[in-house]
């Protein structure tokens, strides 16, 4: 009896204990979800901080995470290659986000947010265009190319097909052929072979495109892993911000 009772004893112990273990952890992890975060919203250019519990931030992003997919997924259902599938993009970008109307706000946080607010700048059409490229299965980014005397700049997306990097302009609707009726790459670009092309011709001044195209070797391809439109899905932003940690701590080492 007495040893059926230290072991009985022994075994509720071990049972409380695990129970309390479970708890704690429980506890730790509601704190833990519960802790303040920020993230930052230029409205007409000012940047305030917005706070927010990380729960609410882990779920925004995977909510957005999922509606990018779905609507690229929307976008390019019926394409058939990559050709196709960035054309699709393109046209779906040029005719559903317009330009800022006048006495709007200019909002910049997500970029989930532009397409439901159906309005954007610039900078805004070519983030959106760029993320749903990404989340089709193309490489993707945007940035600026200075002209021929680097007195202007203009921006322009990327996307990397078999045969090279491809331009476009989603503000515009413009793209660019070869002479053989594909979408040119920045090589054959830079040889003089491309012609632009403009999703609604009327309003296009394709023309003015030529004195920047002569700079598109001056932009840097191989770090758009880590451009803002290349980071939306999760597994690309652990290893971006992984990255920057290790780079952080390379650096901080360095100066010491």
């Amino acid at each position: 009896m007495v040893k059926n009772s230290l072991i009985n004893s022994g075994w509720i112990r071990r049972k409380v204990l695990t129970f309390a273990i479970i708890g704690f952890l429980a506890a730790s992890f509601i704190l833990f979800l519960n802790i303040n975060v920020s993230y930052q919203q230029g409205i007409n250019y000012e940047v305030r901080v917005i706070k927010l519990p990380l729960y609410l931030k882990v779920l925004d992003f995977f909510d957005r995470h999922y509606n990018y997919k779905q609507l690229a997924k929307d976008i390019i259902k019926g394409a058939g290659g990559d050709e196709e599938k960035i054309l699709k993009i393109l046209g779906w970008t040029y005719n559903n986000i317009k330009r800022v109307p006048e006495d709007f706000p200019v909002i910049d946080d997500h970029i989930w947010h532009v397409i439901v607010r159906r309005y954007g700048t610039n900078d805004q059409y070519q983030d959106v265009f760029a993320t749903l490229c990404n989340y089709s299965g193309m490489d993707a980014f945007f940035n600026s190319v200075y002209n021929r005397d680097k007195t202007e700049k203009k921006l322009f997306s990327f996307v990397k097909l078999r045969s090279g990097w491809a331009v476009f302009d989603a503000y515009n609707g413009v793209y660019f052929k070869n002479r053989n009726g594909y979408i040119a790459t920045v090589k054959e670009m830079l040889g003089g072979d491309s012609r632009a092309i403009g999703m609604k011709e009327e309003g296009i001044a394709v023309d003015n495109y030529a004195e920047y195209l002569t700079n598109l070797d001056s932009i840097n391809y191989k770090n758009f892993e880590f451009s803002r439109s290349a980071i939306q899905s999760p597994l690309r932003r652990l290893f971006a911000y992984l990255i920057n940690r290790i780079k952080y701590s390379v650096d901080a080492k360095e100066k010491q």
